[in-house]
């Protein structure tokens, strides 16, 4: 399975669910971004850990955080690896001493771990493909490879090879194979 290693770019109240926040993860290559909602609390503990806040106590995310560290552990990497009925799924990787573990999780949990391990934090390329999309010059966004023609997709494949930009040629060259073979 393909792994791409996103960022966290953004996050802002959401528009079209209340109360809950909206979290931008970029993959840095293509620029294709993925929302991802998260609630208030998931969003609390990664806004305060990205601006250098210490709240008064800690938070769940600080205690697990201090757990896996005095286990002599590490958190290796967050992977947010399917889309299952409009859900995100998430892995966290931690190795110990004596062994190491995947562990389900939800991605706003991993997510506000990652940030304060500063361990990678990559998506599939279905979860690129599905939920990502592209903005264009003007800041407006583009398409999904999902919402694409093949010959949009056809085209836009001559266009990025012609820019020397084989990763997502690569890419490209994957979901028209999918999609020719129906």
């Amino acid at each position: 399975m393909n792994k791409f290693e996103v960022f966290v770019i953004a996050m802002a109240e959401s528009e079209s669910q209340r109360g809950q926040y909206v979290l931008i993860l970029e993959e840095p290559l293509s620029k294709r971004r993925i929302p991802i909602i998260v609630g208030p609390n998931e969003a609390q503990a990664i806004a305060l850990h990205l601006e250098r806040l210490q709240p008064s106590r800690p938070l769940t995310h600080d205690l697990f955080q201090s757990v896996i560290v005095q286990l002599n552990a590490q958190l290796k990497e967050v992977f947010i690896h399917q889309i299952k009925e409009d859900v995100f799924q998430a892995t966290i990787s931690i190795t110990g001493p004596e062994k190491s573990l995947q562990i389900d999780s939800r991605p706003s949990d991993a997510i506000a771990l990652a940030v304060r391990f500063n361990c990678p934090l990559f998506v599939s390329e279905q979860v690129l493909d599905e939920a990502g999309y592209l903005l264009d010059e003007k800041g407006r966004e583009k398409k999904s490879y999902a919402e694409y023609t093949l010959e949009e997709l056809e085209d836009l494949l001559a266009k990025v090879l012609a820019k020397e930009d084989y990763e997502s040629a690569t890419r490209l060259r994957s979901v028209i194979d999918k999609r020719k073979l129906g």
